[in-house]
């Protein structure tokens, strides 16, 4: 994969040119999320109502910079509970897109970048459990196809439901060393669906609650925690 980013852009003696120039000031992301929970009429834990949830949200950097990258996502369904057990490990639960920009560690103004867009779908994993999987031409990523899985778990949160928590792994952050790639938005659905257990259906995504806040926890890399709200 490093090979392929190497040769498609040439950036190898981008990076000798940059490594001489001077550091920028700090970057610091700013957040924004979207979110819709269908039907919105919400059930209760005596009789939940089988949901499916759009949400999506764009990273971007207060001084016009390129963001960093944010190495931890947790994404808080307020009312709502996953019944990832109920259903078979494996089975297509959600998918999406999502957009990146990779450009140079130590200039994140973002020259010699460029832009790098992803699929992303969601596979049930069992109970409180999840796998992303990214893919994408590798024509619009600079040469870089699939990326690793990334594991996945639905931990509960402050104020009852559900968030789903995903750590991004260095080799995806920094595919090779001297680059980052920086997430600036998302969108994604995790499908209303049901499976018949026992005589009874069950939805993967089911409301609690009458009301379904939504909202995003983003850790950088550098340790800097922010929570956006939709």
């Amino acid at each position: 994969m490093n090979q392929r980013i190497l040769s498609t852009l040439g950036l190898a003696a981008v990076l000798a040119v940059a490594a001489a120039g001077p550091a920028l000031a700090a970057q610091s992301n700013s957040y924004a999320v979207k979110a819709k929970v269908s039907p919105a009429k919400g059930g209760t834990k005596a009789k939940p109502a089988k949901v499916g949830v759009k949400f999506g949200y764009t990273v971007g950097e207060r001084a016009g910079l390129q963001p960093p990258g944010v190495k931890r996502y947790t994404i808080a369904f307020s009312g709502l509970k996953a019944n990832g057990e109920k259903f078979a490990n494996g089975a297509l639960v959600g998918s999406g897109t999502i957009t990146n920009y990779v450009y140079l560690s130590n200039d994140p103004s973002g020259t010699g970048g460029f832009p790098c867009a992803k699929q992303l779908k969601i596979y049930n994993a069992g109970r409180n459990k999840a796998t992303l999987i990214i893919t994408g031409d590798p024509a619009k990523c600079g040469g870089v196809g699939t990326l690793p899985e990334i594991p996945a778990k639905f931990v509960p949160f402050k104020g009852g439901g559900t968030a789903l928590q995903f750590d991004v792994p260095p080799t995806v952050l920094h595919p090779i060393g001297g680059l980052t790639v920086a997430v600036t938005s998302v969108s994604s659905t995790i499908k209303k669906q049901t499976v018949t257990v026992k005589g009874k259906k069950v939805g993967y995504f089911e409301s609690i609650a009458k009301k379904h806040p939504v909202s995003v926890d983003f850790t950088t890399e550098a340790g800097q925690k922010s929570t956006a709200k939709a």
